[in-house]
Order: structure tokens, then C-alpha cells, then sequence
């Protein structure tokens, strides 16, 4: 299934309990893909790293490769975009001085385009010329934007290096390397961005989870899932993967896992010993590579956050309310802190 199709599908997925602890309306309108969803830079580079390593023939589809500098920043991107737009747009619809006037047009392109991606105040004329600065430095940017014939996402030289770097890391490291390449002779069987439906066995909801990496190594009888994650330091890890859900996160993909073995591959998972690594991928300039092993205690963890707040999801799955909380429901109105 193609990813867009999978992000569609109305089930609940990890991230989307990342949203039932905003609101349970926020869980609603994400589930329901009514809520915007406006991708930051710093994910979209994740994506970059993720595909690169786990899809390369996807990520050469997608991807090419340029040597002048590119917006740094979702609202960059959108600005070089929304000035081309403008600046194609039929100017004898806006009178006879735009049509004859490519200064004029230029001037106008540049206001709409900034005051639609970011907030001016001050006069216009201070405006017009942040709005040339921003077009100047990224002039190149705006020109391939232009001239392209096939819509691929573009990729700095710099972020290509880095990529470059980490993947050299990883060949370096001697368990991401055999986490992450299996050679031709080898009896263990891997899927990549392995996506699944599967329906959770203590409350009947549907679900779905997109694992990075799976493999299952009928030699050894192990099921061993790989998970990667990019970070800025690899300094109290631990704390960083409890603050951001990543123990909660491993044990929804071994429900899923669960499911999955049991239905696509007809075996028993209780035969097999399991196996949770995190490849962390340091993405700062000396693009370091570290495995985590993640211990039970930690994916026992998890499971007790996964649990209390599925039977939150579940409560407000069956009884359709949405707007509060269940303890706003069921009690006086408050909430707890």
C-alpha cells in the first residue's frame, strides 16, 4: 500500500495516541485526517535518513541531489513555491501595469508570497525587501524550482553528506551493520517499512503500526525488531526515550508483530525469543552510530503506558464522546494534573 494510503486508513497507530494525550478531539480529527498536518523540516530530514537506509531504490526515486543551499525551514520551502506561483499567475487578470510592468509583477509575487508564509508588520516597503533578501539567498533554489522537469524532493550536498556519513557508520558499527544488511547467504528473513493491520486482542479496536525493520531468524529462532531514531546527542538516551514514548512506542509494534506472525506467517511467536533494538543515528556533523539494546523492563514499561491509555481509547471508541476527557464524563468535570 502506497504510504499516503496508509496514513489514511482510519486506525489507531502510535502516533496517534501522541494525540489522544493532547485531547481526545485532537485523536479524533488526526484518526479522521482532519487535522492539518503541516510536516516540520527536522521530520522531514528524519524521512530523508529513514529512506536512504531502509528503502535506497525508493529514496533515488525521490530524491535528488543539488549543490546550492535550500530552505531550511517548512516556511522557506513554501515561500520559494507560493513567489513561482504568483509569479506564473495570469497578470491581466490584476490590470494593464502588471502585465507590462515585470518589476511591478516581481514586487507583488514577492508580498504575496511572504505575507502568506510569515507575519509582517512595518511597512511594505521593509517588507518587500526581506522578501528579496529570503529570494536572493535561495535564488538558485527558486531557479531549479523553475526549470524542473521530474517532481522530486531535493537534498542539500551538506545533508547528502551527512547521510553519506551515516551509512558509512553504520557499515562501521558491527551490529547495525548486521542489523541493517543481510547478505545473500544468509537463512534470516527482513521486511522494511512493514506495515500492519491488525486488530488489538484486549478491546477490539483497529490499529496499525509502520515498522521500520523486522527480521526473523529461523536459525536462531528470534524475531528481532529494529527501530531507527535520529537524535542531536545520544546523552541520557534513556530519558529521552521515555520522554518522547519510544518504550510505549516498541511495545504497540510487538502487538503488532504478534498479530502479524500469527497471521501472515502462520507461525507461533512463543517459539521464537524477541528482540528490540533502537539504531540511533546521531545527525549533527560527526554523524555518529549507536544500538540500543531495549531491555523487558523498559518494554514492560511501555506496555503499562500503551495499556492505560488504550483503555482510555477504548472507553471513548465505544461510547462516541469526544470533546472531554473520560474523567470530565464519568466524574464532577475536573481533570487531574
Amino acid at each position: 500500500m502506497e504510504e499516503k494510503q496508509y496514513y489514511k486508513e482510519k486506525r489507531i497507530s502510535n502516533s496517534s495516541l501522541k494525540y489522544f494525550e493532547q485531547s481526545p478531539s485532537t485523536f479524533q480529527k488526526f484518526i479522521n485526517s482532519e487535522l492539518e498536518q503541516i510536516e516540520k523540516y527536522y521530520l522531514d530530514r528524519g524521512k530523508q535518513i529513514h529512506m536512504a537506509i531502509l528503502e535506497p531504490d525508493k529514496f533515488k526515486k525521490n530524491y535528488t541531489v543539488v549543490d546550492f543551499d535550500v530552505p531550511k525551514s517548512e516556511q522557506q520551502k513554501q515561500f520559494c513555491e507560493d513567489y513561482i506561483k504568483y509569479l506564473n499567475v495570469d497578470t491581466s487578470k490584476l490590470g494593464k501595469d502588471f502585465t507590462e510592468n515585470d518589476e511591478l509583477n516581481e514586487n507583488h509575487s514577492l508580498l504575496a508570497a511572504y505575507r502568506d508564509n510569515y507575519k509582517t508588520t512595518g511597512k511594505e516597503e521593509k517588507i518587500l525587501e526581506d522578501a528579496r533578501t529570503l529570494k536572493n539567498k535561495l535564488i538558485r533554489y527558486v531557479e531549479y524550482l523553475t526549470k524542473r522537469k521530474q517532481f522530486k524532493d531535493i537534498l542539500s550536498w551538506s545533508n547528502w553528506n551527512r547521510i553519506t556519513s551515516l551509512k558509512e557508520g553504520i557499515v562501521k558499527h558491527k551490529l547495525a551493520k548486521e542489523l541493517l544488511s543481510l547478505d545473500e547467504l544468509s537463512t534470516k528473513q527482513a521486511w522494511n517499512e512493514l506495515q500492519i493491520f491488525w486488530d488489538d486482542p484486549i478491546h477490539n479496536l483497529p490499529c496499525k503500526s509502520m515498522i521500520d525493520r523486522l527480521i526473523v531468524d529461523e536459525e536462531n529462532k528470534e524475531i528481532i525488531l529494529v527501530d531507527l531514531k535520529t537524535a542531536i546527542t545520544f546523552k541520557d538516551f534513556k530519558e529521552r526515550c521515555r520522554d518522547l514514548g519510544y518504550f510505549r512506542q516498541m511495545a504497540f509494534y510487538w502487538f503488532a508483530i504478534y498479530w502479524w506472525t500469527k497471521n501472515a506467517l502462520n507461525k507461533n511467536y512463543r517459539d521464537y525469543t524477541a528482540k528490540t533494538y533502537i539504531v540511533a543515528l546521531k545527525t549533527t556533523d560527526d554523524a555518529d552510530v549507536k544500538v540500543f539494546s531495549i531491555e523487558e523492563q523498559y518494554l514492560k514499561e511501555g506496555l503499562n503506558d500503551m495499556q492505560s491509555i488504550m483503555n482510555d481509547v477504548a472507553w471513548h471508541w465505544e461510547e462516541n464522546k469526544w470533546e472531554y476527557s473520560k474523567a470530565y464524563y464519568i466524574g464532577d468535570g475536573s481533570d487531574k494534573l
